[in-house]
């Protein structure tokens, strides 16, 4: 998935910043802080509290932290440390950790099952010697490197490339870009923009970029290979599909405010599924303003069935991961919501 000599080049820092700060949830991005507590083996004491990052305080009163570990002692800590994140680590914890990462590693194993490994040997820790907030690992799944393999080989074409671009609001400039080359089963190539500089510059994309994203196309054919997802989107339009409600997606592309071109058929058919699921719970809801109570009750059902029946026609093209992403998305995006 990841190959071993990936060759990383025009690469914009500016870009890359633009990416982290899409990816990072805002209460860690606005508050670049994070603190580390190490409890003893017994779980009675915190024996050290480490606020680090943006302006950070170092060592501080232990005492912060009230005990046991839970969610809300966590939260509360979080809240007042000021920090975006809180990790809480048993002294033994890291020991038994790399013990089992260790005995899972191999000298030839691609970066993608590296870090699953290491995932799962944190998750089989999860609220037993690890603790943190948010509750990333109570919520992010570990499949097995295979399916996940398989999975990417079934969307991903080989020798075929992955573009994304969002543009600033502004239309003066790209925020963010990457383009990903796949052959052989693995990303062996991954570039920015920077890399397409002679062919069409970032201005002039960014101007016109729904129209001028052609070029892009175009131009990434010609330098790397036939791209075979190319995502196109504003920054604001971002920010619109994350707090918006589940029809947005499907809105923005009709408004044209998002542009996936090109697009293939699993593409197409999950954003499909998605967007008539959507318009059939929003058509039961209002029915359901109408109708006495037994009926609102049906028509409630028939919002449930609407919003699961792509899925379980069994054309999902995440059958073999053995979760759903956009079910997992749903479950952090609140994470994502900007901070008052």
């Amino acid at each position: 998935m990841l190959g071993k000599d990936v060759a990383l080049h025009h690469i914009e820092p500016r870009h890359w910043a633009g990416w982290l700060e899409l990816l990072v949830p805002p209460a860690v991005r606005t508050r670049p802080r994070w603190a580390l507590a190490i409890l003893d083996d017994d779980r009675l004491r915190v024996m050290k509290l480490v606020v680090a990052g943006h302006e950070a305080k170092g060592a501080v009163d232990p005492k912060q932290l009230t005990l046991p570990p839970t969610q809300a002692n966590l939260r509360a800590c979080a809240q007042q440390l000021d920090v975006g994140a809180v990790i809480v680590l048993e002294v033994g914890a890291l020991a038994s950790i790399s013990a089992e990462v260790e005995k899972q590693l191999a000298f030839d194993m691609d970066m993608a099952a590296q870090g699953l490994a290491l995932l799962r040997a944190l998750k089989a820790r999860s609220n037993r010697g690890v603790w943190s907030e948010p509750p990333l690992l109570d919520l992010l799944p570990a499949p097995a490197f295979d399916p996940l393999q398989r999975t990417f080989d079934l969307l991903v074409p080989d020798d075929s490339a992955l573009a994304a671009y969002v543009i600033a609001d502004d239309r003066k400039r790209i925020a963010a870009s990457v383009i990903a080359v796949k052959r052989g089963g693995d990303i062996v190539e991954a570039a920015s923009h920077a890399a397409l500089a002679g062919d069409i510059s970032e201005a002039a994309l960014a101007r016109d970029w729904t129209t001028a994203y052609r070029r892009v196309n175009r131009a990434i054919g010609d330098r790397f290979a036939k791209p075979c997802v190319s995502v196109f989107v504003e920054r604001a339009t971002v920010d619109k599909i994350i707090v918006g409600p589940p029809d947005t997606l499907g809105r923005e592309l009709n408004a044209k405010r998002l542009v996936i071109d090109p697009a293939p058929a699993w593409l197409l058919g999950l954003l499909g599924g998605a967007t008539v699921a959507a318009v059939a719970q929003r058509g039961a809801m209002a029915l359901a303003s109408l109708l006495p109570q037994g009926a609102r009750d049906r028509a409630a059902d028939l919002a449930d069935r609407a919003r699961t029946a792509f899925k379980e026609s069994g054309a999902s093209p995440f059958a073999l991961l053995g979760f759903d992403p956009i079910e997992l998305w749903l479950t952090l995006r609140h994470y994502y919501r900007p901070s008052r």
